[in-house]
């Protein structure tokens, strides 16, 4: 019989495949962006609205989310997230095979992306949250998410390479629709997957209080107090440039193959490194540049935002003329600076002393601006890649997240400088 010690350690395990599993299919442009489009005939500016229609469901279901996720056993709201997310990715997969009419099929993935937000941007990511906390101790808690931080970038980059071999193994560059949809069937395995193992190996109830303090609760007194706080919306917008950053590094993706001329199997490995790999290193070399070297969150943005504008532009410098490998690993360096900020983005809230009665409410309304580009910018950047040719295209779009370090570098230096650099030592 298994320990309980074991059980923990593998629940936590198998939480990190949920959360690692979850994000690929909504996602999985970031991997699969040439055959997203070439399988379903569309544009970039449609690919890009396929992602708009998640966010807008996400958007929608933030605030009952939160509130329902107060009230619902982690399990259950766990296992059922992952069998939904299941569902819809089966029937994506049987809409490619269909052979319905390009239209029919793309507003059919309209929906399906628009109802992926029920499954993994409603109560999922609060529930892993609380499944997290009743695992371990208080005493356990750092160790516990730095473990399941560890399973979730593992699992995730693990899942992805075998959607790549998928891809590659029935199809190919080949036969894309094939090879697309032996990666896409490959997706729902793992969610489904994930489900089994949590109703075998998760405890469905705890004697611990897992609900919100009063104190920390969403009130809508409380939105007029953050609201008239300038702090949090320049926060909200550093947030806003730093996810829009690290969202849309996916776009190295279509840049490799259409521009360099790189295989999509080469280029899709490149996007598993540049998304999932760096996980396991940047997040928490994040943490220890913020606390160790800069000892303080503010003063490391504005020295990585400034390293992360220089990254994307010497993949700009570079062109297209240079070794394919170069621009291949160049690509890369973005992604690892993007994520050492993006994994520690929230610990600034304390910084601009947010009372703790409105934290939860500035960190919701700092979460729905910061996750805004999910919503409109890759429709934005897919217009411009349909309106332009060659390079240009993707250039226009690395300028503008270049723009949004050097936006990232200001506020994070003023904020720095008003909140943190004049505390007494």
């Amino acid at each position: 019989m298994m320990s309980k010690n074991a059980r923990k350690y593998l629940t936590l395990i198998i939480l990190g495949l949920a959360g690692g599993s979850i994000y690929i299919f909504p996602y999985l442009k970031y991997v699969f962006y040439d055959p997203l489009i070439h399988v379903l005939h569309i544009s970039n500016a449609q690919s890009g609205l396929l992602l708009t229609m998640y966010a807008i469901g996400c958007v929608i279901l933030y605030i009952p989310g939160g509130i329902l996720a107060d009230k619902v056993n982690p399990k259950k709201a766990l296992i059922l997230s992952l069998l939904g997310e299941t569902i819809l990715t089966v029937l994506f997969g049987v809409l490619i095979m269909a052979n319905l009419s390009p239209a029919t099929t793309y507003h059919c993935a309209l929906v399906i992306w628009l109802l992926l937000a029920i499954c993994s941007g409603f109560v999922f990511w609060t529930a892993i949250l609380k499944a997290i906390r009743m695992i371990g101790t208080d005493a356990e808690q750092g160790r516990m998410y730095g473990i399941y931080y560890a399973a979730n970038g593992t699992t995730a980059a693990i899942v992805a390479a075998i959607n790549l071999w998928a891809y590659n193994a029935f199809g190919g560059d080949a036969n894309e629709q094939m090879g697309f949809f032996a990666a896409v069937m490959s997706m729902a395995v793992f969610t489904l997957l994930a489900a089994i193992l949590l109703g075998l190996f998760m405890e469905g109830s705890t004697d611990k209080d897992l609900s919100t303090a009063e104190a920390d609760k969403f009130h809508f007194s409380d939105v007029g107090a953050v609201l008239k706080n300038p702090s949090i919306w320049l926060v909200s917008i550093m947030f806003f440039c730093i996810y829009g950053v690290y969202s849309c590094a996916s776009y190295f993706t279509p840049y490799l193959t259409d521009i360099v001329g790189l295989s999509n199997t080469i280029a899709g490995i490149c996007s598993i490194l540049r998304t999932y790999v760096v996980m396991l290193v940047a997040a928490p070399l994040g943490g220890i540049l913020a606390d160790k070297l800069f000892h303080s969150t503010l003063n490391w943005f504005r020295f990585g935002g400034a390293l992360l504008a220089v990254s994307i532009l010497l993949v700009i410098l570079v062109g297209t003329g240079a070794p394919s490998l170069l621009i291949a690993i160049l690509t890369l360096i973005p992604g690892l600076f993007s994520m050492s900020l993006y994994g520690v983005m929230f610990s600034t809230m304390h910084e601009i002393n947010i009372p703790v009665k409105v934290a939860g409410t500035a960190i919701g309304i700092a979460s729905i601006v910061g996750y805004l580009p999910d919503m409109f910018l890759s429709t934005a950047f897919g217009t411009i890649l349909d309106r332009s040719s060659g390079a240009s295209g993707y250039f226009q779009i690395f300028t503008v997240l270049t723009i949004f370090c050097v936006i990232i570098v200001v506020i994070s230096a003023y904020l720095y400088r008003k909140y943190v650099k004049k505390q007494p030592a």
